[in-house]
């Protein structure tokens, strides 16, 4: 591929709720710009974008994929993200390196849940956007309704490329800025011809232009003192205006198309290159010094600093490969290049950039531009690259935290290594989801944000690595404390032939609220020699680990070792720490030991007409209710919830609120568990537990 300059480069994102015609834009745009010899479709596998065995299963992008395309003496970088909510994450990954996003909303469905989430977080990050109006072809298109919803959505959506009829009647699209209109005369696209905006379709078009006009005026004020004097203005001074706005995220244009037939595609790249900026046009990149807060505002300029972030990482078969966009400067192959976060070097011996999964080399890497950089040493998502001598690290957005935990265990004991291995491969190349391996549990916990997601990581990990995996509930980190007092005795004595064994405590329990465990040596006399004193409270530290009611940690208590007694020959630190353990046993037995359940602060944001549904759902998971607050169109709902009654909550909350709700969850503190529940809890772990042994 030939080498484009910064200003000829457009970064444009691919958003959207899930089926509205993202991927189906990307393939036909590879089909009209000469890259492909046909549209490839999901449905049947033919997709170049959907390339990964995972999304031709499903028929369903599952990770962002990049196609570079050549039209008109420009580069597009297209990025085409997920449009399914457990892969929101890709979203976050995105948005910083793209100058402009296109939403898709699909003509005949209107605005859908998926469509607003992605504008929430494009909204919440300042990307400029398009509004793509797809699926034309379908039956009940209602137009103007679709537009009306759009523009009571957001005031800045502005139509400017607009269908000629839908359905059956669909014919091309009309160009408001032009006053063009573009029959489509083949089902390839390739041919068109432009025309005088038809008699039956000038109703429409003068009831949306003026309107335009206006909006697109705003954007530019000597355009807008020209408008109000009455002047006419050109269509080249209504595009020159429409770019600013568009780069300044002053007007959200709307456009039209049908991907399937190609209809519309190359007005919109048209538009593309003309109404979009180029990264020296867009909003500047932000970066600090490392450790520092002095913020640095990073020109697009190809003789600059070089400077770049890795916004994506994939792991392959071949290796890792790791998706840059260049900021600032000119890349060069062969040169070493400072990565702060990871304190170390990278140098690489060529650049590419993709079409799917096709590699397409490149010379080197201009500010702006994408790429795509194969086995790095060091670096990830998130990290810079920069020159040595002006370390800088660039702000990139911060991923969501996962909704869903389920525990995971291999089928086999043998793959327990290679889960392992596979699963933190796989959590690295996410971002948002995460494997630990809890040992007070003594379980492997995946998170992810929510079951398809977690589906996926499953079928990767057998697909890659050979291992297949069970999930279940996982279990809930409950503690024991006391409420009551007692004074025991703890004495080890053993005789077998030779030396024996032997060791005598007595030792007080009381309640210690928030002091975990705290230990307190009252020996007076000698009557359990110094030396030995350590073991008694090691013992008590081992014991504890397994409290007497269902084997969880015990903490909040206090122990005090008043006497004892010893043997000259038969006492050693051993028999000491096993007289210390009995005592606990007995002790914490007699203290009136009660279970204690983690209880989080849940805060739920929801639209209003939901709101009875979630308090009621909250109450049902025995919740206490803290407070509403507004924000925006929807309320922040929190509430204390026990951790054990949140498992699939994510899954839950979808269904209650038709995907329109979000929540956040933090541990807040332990209390005690209802007597109710606490039976079934010492059933349900006392169980576990002889199962085990």
């Amino acid at each position: 591929m030939k080498l484009y300059t910064t200003e000829k480069i457009r970064n444009i994102g691919l958003f959207g709720h899930g089926g509205s015609g993202k991927t189906s834009f990307a393939e036909a745009a590879l089909f009209h710009t000469g890259a492909n010899s046909r549209i490839g479709k999901v449905d049947d596998d033919s997709s170049v974008m959907n390339y990964d065995p995972e999304e031709i299963k499903r028929k369903a992008t599952v990770g962002t994929s990049l196609a570079a395309l050549e039209y008109k003496d420009h580069k597009i970088n297209l990025l085409d993200a997920p449009g399914v909510d457990d892969f929101l994450g890709e979203v976050h990954k995105i948005i910083g390196a793209v100058d402009v996003a296109i939403l898709f909303i699909n003509a005949a469905a209107g605005l859908e849940v998926g469509a607003e989430k992605n504008w929430k977080i494009l909204e919440d990050n300042n990307v400029s956007r398009i509004v793509y109006l797809s699926k034309l072809d379908k039956e009940n298109i209602n137009l103007q309704k679709v537009l009306d919803e759009l523009k009571a959505f957001d005031s800045k959506i502005t139509p400017v490329i607009i269908p000629w009829g839908t359905h059956e009647n669909l014919k091309g699209v009309i160009d408001l800025v032009n006053q063009k209109a573009y029959a489509y005369t083949d089902d390839k696209g390739k041919t068109f011809q432009a025309q005088d905006i038809p008699a039956d379709q000038m109703d429409l078009v003068n009831s949306l232009r003026e309107p335009m006009i206006e909006s697109i005026v705003e954007c530019d004020e000597e355009l807008m003192n020209k408008f109000f004097e009455g002047e006419e203005i050109s269509p080249a001074e209504l595009k020159s205006a429409l770019k600013k706005g568009v780069a300044n995220n002053e007007i959200k244009p709307l456009v039209s198309g049908m991907a399937l037939r190609n209809l519309g595609t190359e007005q919109v790249l048209d538009f593309i290159i003309e109404s979009c900026p180029s990264p020296v046009e867009a909003k500047k990149i932000t970066a600090v010094k490392p450790g520092t807060d002095e913020e640095i505002k990073l020109e697009a300029k190809a003789d600059g600093p070089v400077a770049g972030f890795i916004f994506k990482k994939i792991n392959e078969q071949a290796g890792d490969m790791i998706f840059l966009r260049a900021v600032s400067g000119t890349f060069n192959s062969g040169v070493e290049y400072l990565n702060p976060a990871a304190d170390n070097f990278e140098r690489f011996s060529s650049f590419s950039t993709l079409r799917g999964k096709n590699k397409i080399d490149i010379e080197k890497v201009v500010a702006g531009d994408i790429v795509v950089l194969v086995k790095p040493k060091c670096s990830t998502h998130g990290h810079t690259l920069c020159e040595k001598s002006n370390p800088i690290q660039i702000n990139v957005p911060k991923l969501p935290e996962p909704k869903l935990t389920y525990a995971v265990n291999p089928k086999t004991k043998q793959d327990q290594e290679k889960m392992g291995t596979g699963l933190h491969t796989l959590c690295a190349d996410d971002g948002v989801l995460s494997y630990k391996f809890d040992p007070e549990l003594g379980q492997g916990l995946l998170s992810g944000l929510g079951d398809t997601h977690i589906d996926v990581t499953i079928s990767k990990l057998k697909s890659r690595w050979g291992v297949e995996v069970d999930i279940s509930k996982p279990k809930v980190p409950y503690r024991e404390t006391i409420k009551g007092k007692s004074r025991v005795q703890g004495k080890h004595k053993k005789q077998s032939g030779g030396r024996g064994q032997y060791g005598d405590v007595w030792i007080r329990f009381e309640p210690n609220p928030g002091k975990d465990f705290e230990f307190v040596d009252e020996i007076v006399g000698g009557v359990v020699p110094k030396n030995f004193i350590p073991a008694v409270e090691k013992g008590l530290q081992e014991a504890r680990r397994r409290g007497v009611l269902a084997g969880f940690l015990t903490i909040d208590f206090k122990a005090t070792l008043d006497f004892g007694s010893y043997h000259d020959v038969d006492s050693s630190e051993m028999a000491f720490k096993v007289a210390a353990s009995l005592a606990f046993k007995k002790g914490i037995a007699e203290a009136k030991p009660v279970l204690l359940e983690p209880i989080y602060e849940v805060a739920v944001e929801v639209p209003d007409e939901y709101m009875g549904a979630i308090i009621g759902d909250l109450n049902s998971r025995r919740g206490r209710i803290l407070g509403m607050e507004p924000q925006g169109a929807t309320q922040i709902v929190k509430a204390l919830v026990p951790l054990a009654e949140m498992y699939k909550y994510a899954t839950d909350l979808k269904s209650m609120t038709q995907s329109r709700a979000d929540f956040t969850m933090n541990f807040s503190t332990y209390e005690e568990v209802p007597a109710n529940v606490t039976d079934s809890v010492i059933k349900e772990y006392k169980t576990e537990d002889e199962a085990e042994a």
